[in-house]
């Protein structure tokens, strides 16, 4: 998106079209526009004596749905947004923060501006290079969540009554130590069965497939044999990397760029340090006597300076990384010397440089292929702006997406058949395609025998595609799958059997055999588990959550008589249960605190969503639903 507004940004039929925008936007008055008129006296709703406002609601939604967006792509509606519920989740948590707010300030509770200021002030994403409120930052960020800074005070000012409202009343909610401890058992309980593995793969061979067998099974998986929907397509791509190689750039450009960016090409010199800070002279002294006579740096530091290791290793520096007193001195030192006591304003420095890592420039000539590769990539970018404008130019004048192609020389690309997983007819991944996912995004979202509007692949390059041919899912001849078929039956077959033989063992270990002796001469391993929790630790692959989850279910007198089975990978596994270790909350103190702050905050948490109902019956709640529908309706028909 970025890309196309800086691309199209100049033209005179985008500064054409914002005059006329502008114009309308005049005449008409933004509100009316969007029907915020309707009902509630232009409110959507009313918390109290508190007006929700349509932009509010806007806003908040728009916000959310710019997140989806990250998640789902740029092609998310507000239609479908709406239909994920996003409409309704916003619409509630206003009136809840409204309701808290009106409560808050019935019962008294003010939040003062300096508060507020204080709140905004101490947030780390506000915070510039120096560690302090950046305003620049602040309004920067406000911009880009489209908030204004009004807005987003309030919202602040919500939050803390909310949170001052809400914790004072929640925060002596702490889980009873019976109910924490009685989860903490439950949950730490381990325990270790023998298993036994029987692969399908051992079942031995399987008889060929009687042509009906092989025609009830293709019935039968009728969704396996059907393919998917496929698209043929032309399509035309942009990209400066490719422009980038047909564009050089003269001698004098690249050496006029060398030297504007002579410090990234240059390296300075560093030293790897230590540094012992100590605030009186004659200990200074003694300990640089110490470290001269042989003492181990590090061993005096900790003797004399109670520095350890951690805050006598500095690395790497350079003189810009150290203190002007200190500069000339350690720069001074070569490869295993050590300072006399430096004196600054923090006390006595004594210094012992580790290795020393010279620093040097790059020569023209040696920068000269990233500077000659980067340049073009920025020439072609520019250039590729202009390209782009007159090939939509060409197509908004009746060419069609060939004629454009051969008028500015351009390649026309065909893809014989693309899938919505971006594969091939064989199930291959079709290759050097221009931003894959969206590619297949837009040639699924674009009509048969249409093109798409050109459309950006990532931060240097453009694609338009055409849709040549749809061909619809498709269930494939039985003579063209019969193969996999066949695979696919005889799997089935060797599946079964392997049940069967898992059943065996299980029924004969129920019926009071010992495991071992269950499986007989079958070439079958008995195997001791890891401790298996009921969340699964200790499972890995042998251990599927269902069959954990059976195991669990048995009962300790059952162990050495029952067993259970269940489908893990290619195969079945037979678990007898061998021990259970039951937990015992007090050997761990902090796994317990753990589970109980987390049991905590739950409860709180349900405590908060009880009272926030409350606040809302207690305030009056009125919704203008019509409104609403007005107001998002026009916004899905601005979107089309």
């Amino acid at each position: 998106m970025l890309l196309l507004m800086r691309k199209r940004v100049g033209t005179i039929v985008v500064k054409v079209f914002a005059f006329f925008l502008i114009l309308g936007f005049g005449a008409w008055g933004i509100q009316d526009m969007l029907g915020y008129q309707v009902g509630g006296g232009g409110a959507v709703a009313e918390v109290g004596d508190q007006r929700l406002s349509p932009q509010t609601l806007y806003g908040e939604v728009n916000r959310d749905l710019q997140q989806m967006r990250q998640v789902f792509g740029n092609r998310l509606t507000m239609e479908q947004a709406r239909r994920f519920g996003l409409v309704d989740r916003a619409l509630n948590r206003q009136i809840s923060e409204m309701a808290t707010v009106a409560s808050a300030q019935g019962l008294g509770l003010a939040i003062s501006d300096n508060l507020v200021r204080q709140g905004i002030a101490a947030e780390p994403n506000f915070k510039g290079l120096a560690g302090n409120f950046d305003r620049q930052r602040f309004q920067q960020l406000l911009q880009a969540n489209g908030m204004s800074e009004g807005a987003y005070v309030a919202r602040v000012r919500a939050e803390m009554a909310s949170q001052q409202l809400l914790g004072s009343i929640t925060a002596g909610a702490t889980a009873p130590k019976a109910w924490v401890n009685a989860i903490y058992r439950y949950r730490e309980e381990k325990r270790v069965v023998d298993s036994v593995f029987v692969p399908d793969a051992a079942s031995g061979s399987v008889a060929e497939p009687t042509d009906s067998q092989l025609r009830s099974q293709y019935e039968t998986d009728k969704k396996t044999h059907t393919a998917p929907e496929y698209r043929a397509v032309s399509y035309v791509r942009l990209d400066a990397d490719e422009l980038a190689k047909e564009i050089a750039v003269s001698e004098d450009d690249l050496r006029a760029a060398y030297d504007q960016r002579i410090d990234e090409f240059s390296t300075p010199e560093k030293r790897n340090v230590r540094q012992m800070l100590i605030s009186d002279e004659a200990k200074a002294k003694s300990a640089h006597q110490r470290v001269a006579e042989g003492a181990d740096f590090l061993v005096v530091a900790k003797e004399v300076a109670g520095q350890d290791a951690s805050a006598v290793e500095l690395g790497d520096v350079t003189r810009d990384d150290l203190l002007p007193e200190l500069a000339d001195a350690v720069f001074a030192l070569s490869a295993g010397q050590t300072s006399t006591p430096v004196k600054s304003a923090l006390g006595w420095h004594i210094i012992q440089v580790t290795t020393v890592s010279g620093g040097g420039t790059m020569s023209f000539e040696e920068a000269k292929p990233k500077l000659q590769k980067e340049m073009a990539r920025e020439k072609a970018i520019d250039g590729l702006y202009e390209l782009s404008n007159t090939f939509e130019d060409a197509l908004g004048g009746g060419a069609t997406l060939d004629e454009a192609a051969r008028q500015l020389n351009l390649k026309l690309l065909k893809i014989a058949a693309i899938d919505q997983q971006g594969n091939d007819r064989t199930g291959k991944a079709v290759e050097n395609v221009p931003a894959p996912q969206a590619f297949v995004a837009t040639t699924f979202a674009t009509e048969e025998n249409a093109e798409s509007a050109l459309t950006e692949a990532g931060e240097a390059g453009f694609f338009i595609v055409r849709v040549d041919k749809v061909t619809a899912p498709a269930l494939r001849p039985f003579d063209e799958v019969k193969s996999k078929v066949s695979d696919a039956w005889k799997a089935e077959q060797r599946r079964a059997q392997a049940e069967a033989r898992a059943k065996a063992i299980l029924d004969a270990v129920n019926g009071g055999k010992p495991l071992a002796e269950a499986i007989g001469v079958q070439p079958l391993e008995v195997m001791p588990s890891k401790p298996l929790s009921r969340d699964g630790r200790g499972g890995g692959a042998d251990f599927n959550a269902e069959l954990i989850a059976q195991v669990f279910e048995l009962k300790s007198a059952q162990a050495a008589t029952k067993a259970t089975m269940g489908r893990v990978g290619e195969g079945y596994r037979i678990a007898v249960l061998k021990t259970v270790t039951e937990a015992n909350p007090a050997a761990d103190t902090k796994g317990v605190e753990e589970l109980a702050g987390v049991l905590g905050r739950s409860l709180q948490g349900d405590i908060a969503g009880q009272l926030q109902v409350a606040f809302r019956e207690d305030v009056g709640v009125k919704v203008y639903q019509q409104a609403i529908e007005v107001l998002f309706g026009a916004a899905e028909t601005q979107q089309n």
